[in-house]
């Protein structure tokens, strides 16, 4: 095992030595009761003060990844397999109630368990994952934690996702991730049935769909179901029903419906989430139009908090309590395979949980 400190990095040396040996360790490179080189070993291979390697061994032996023997040195500790003592929540914001339905699910999978759980909030809608996010991924890859990672991240966030779920059981929820559980809605067929919906009994001859943002998971299954629907029905685009981008947030649906209007008339919106739905009832109103009677309006999610529990919105419910629910299952699942790298090989298949999402028909 050979270590390197590059000073041309902005990450500090005693990160790089932890690192690395947290990779080394976790690859089994380093197996389970071998010793570490010594704390001045390193200082002569890799340049850095004593203090710097002392600082890199704490932060492994807080993660509970090596301990000192008296006299005998620095080994690497055993690894509980098969049990979960912490589950790590990431998720963008732990206040809106999209995300407080699905910890409220959580916690009562967890009720009757001994397992802390900790949660990592970003406190925004936005996806913003960061170097942050990086960090706590690598501090928490051992066999005693868990991870449930809730909307899709990507680029290095993604990739240091990935090889965490390669060595500790790790759940995603509304997108997929290789060597990960996922826990999903049939947006496929939930899109499909509204879109019915709307042509059916609606009579809506031109639809309006709000995309999100649709290079994710979700909203790129959600376009899937409409348009298999859309030919179906024989739907013509930019004739019968039309597709604009936005961000899943009011202003985004405001500003979408509000543009589109401008040059259209329109019998029905199908928003990406309840919260553009808000933004497009403003829009309609402008326009002098009435959302549910006028002008058919059709969010996604269900979701009721103080913007929309008194909003007659129809909605695709998600089921959000049981979603958070089957993230757990899913975890307790995986963690019960004595060998993580097990259910990683080409022979096996981490399971995924369908969440059947049903449209929410309400009188507007």
């Amino acid at each position: 095992m050979k270590l390197s400190v590059n000073r041309n990095l902005t990450t500090a040396p005693y990160e790089q030595i932890t690192r690395q040996l947290r990779e080394n360790i976790l690859d089994g490179i380093l197996s389970e009761e071998s010793p570490l080189p010594s704390v001045r070993e390193l200082v002569l291979s890799t340049g850095v003060s004593l203090t710097t390697v002392q600082r890199a061994f704490n932060e492994l032996k807080n993660e509970g990844l090596i301990y000192v023997k008296p006299g005998r040195g620095t080994f690497v500790a055993k690894r509980n397999s098969g049990s979960i003592e912490k589950i790590h929540i990431f998720l963008p914001s732990s206040r809106l109630s999209f995300f407080m339905e699905i910890l409220s699910g959580i916690h009562k999978a967890l009720e009757n368990l001994e397992i802390e759980t900790i949660l990592h909030s970003l406190d925004t809608d936005k996806l913003v994952w960061d170097w942050k996010t990086i960090e706590a991924l690598e501090s928490i890859q051992s066999d005693s934690a868990g991870v449930i990672f809730i909307e899709e991240a990507t680029g290095a966030v993604r990739d240091i996702c990935s090889i965490t779920a390669q060595r500790i059981p790790f759940v995603t929820v509304e997108w997929k991730l290789d060597h990960a559980g996922a826990v999903l809605n049939d947006y496929h067929q939930s899109t499909y049935n509204t879109i019915s919906y709307l042509v059916s009994e609606r009579n809506a001859k031109k639809i309006l769909i709000l995309k999100g943002r649709d290079h994710q998971y979700n909203a790129g299954e959600k376009l899937l179901g409409i348009r298999d629907a859309a030919k179906e029905f024989n739907l013509i685009d930019q004739e019968n029903i039309f597709y604009l981008d936005t961000d899943f947030d009011a202003i985004s649906g405001y500003n979408a419906v509000s543009q589109f209007l401008q040059e259209q008339t329109v019998d029905a919106v199908f928003c990406a989430n309840d919260y553009e739905a808000i933004g497009a009832v403003g829009a309609l109103n402008e326009a002098g139009l009435l959302a549910g009677k006028d002008v058919a309006l059709i969010g996604y999610g269900d979701m009721t908090d103080k913007t929309t529990l008194y909003f007659p919105l129809t909605t695709v419910n998600q089921h959000l309590h049981d979603m958070g629910a089957a993230s757990v299952e899913a975890l307790l699942n995986i963690a019960s395979i004595k060998s993580i790298k097990s259910i990683n090989g080409k022979s096996s298949k981490v399971q995924e949980y369908i969440i059947p999402a049903t449209l929410e028909i309400r009188k507007t």
